[in-house]
């Protein structure tokens, strides 16, 4: 079974990443080890706590898949948005239309669901990142609702995340449509991912069947 890790900072010296170029080879392999077959990178943009070098973004890419070939995987490059109260629209697409998404934990901006809103107007589909992350949403209120039934946002939990009460709440109730490992350079979660998509196997299979959709 094909496994996506759809949301990795893993380009190095690009936002926050702990990756280093020198022990970038050994990340590689810990994946190929674990099973995953391909990673998404996906840098921070916009995010109003990180600086993200943009004009090495894609030369970095570049010489990331180089390596990860080398042990078996494909890559694929997209971002990670922060929404706040932005005007303009700004990511990089997964696939050319996915468009992953952030925004702050401990209360929601007053503009969240209409930059939402414009995201998904200019084409894009969401996927909202480690909805367990915020405080401020609960899978049975009004916002929830709004992401799910308006927007058709898809749902994404960290790997770390479905082991808290928060993350297995949304997982219990069917609502997660991806596992990731949010990997910013530490070799475990690999392993970690595909361990716990093996407790999640309707998570397991809606991955597989996008990956299979995607890459076809």
């Amino acid at each position: 079974m094909d496994i996506l890790d759809i949301h990795s900072h893993l380009l190095p010296k690009v936002d926050d990443s702990h990756q280093s170029r020198l022990f970038y080879g050994r990340m590689m392999r810990s994946y190929a080890e674990s099973g995953i077959t391909g990673i998404v990178f996906t840098p921070h943009l916009d995010n109003p706590y990180v600086h993200t070098h943009r004009s090495m973004i894609q030369k970095t890419f570049e010489w990331a898949t180089e390596k990860a070939e080398k042990e078996g995987l494909q890559t694929f490059l997209g971002s990670e948005y922060y929404v706040r109260e932005q005007e303009k629209i700004d990511l990089i697409p997964l696939f050319g239309k996915y468009a992953l998404c952030e925004t702050f934990t401990d209360f929601m901006p007053k503009t969240y669901l209409d930059v939402l809103r414009r995201v998904r107007d200019r084409g894009y589909e969401i996927i909202i990142a480690h909805i367990e992350r915020y405080r401020w949403l609960r899978p049975d209120d009004e916002v929830m609702r709004v992401l799910k039934e308006e927007l058709g946002a898809l749902i994404q939990v960290n790997a770390k995340g479905s082991m808290t009460r928060e993350g297995k709440k949304y997982l219990s109730l069917g609502l997660v449509d991806f596992l990731a490992s949010d990997n910013h350079g530490d070799r475990e979660l690999a392993g970690l991912l595909v361990q716990q998509l093996g407790k999640y196997p309707e998570v397991a299979m809606k991955m597989c069947d996008f990956f299979a959709q995607e890459i076809e």
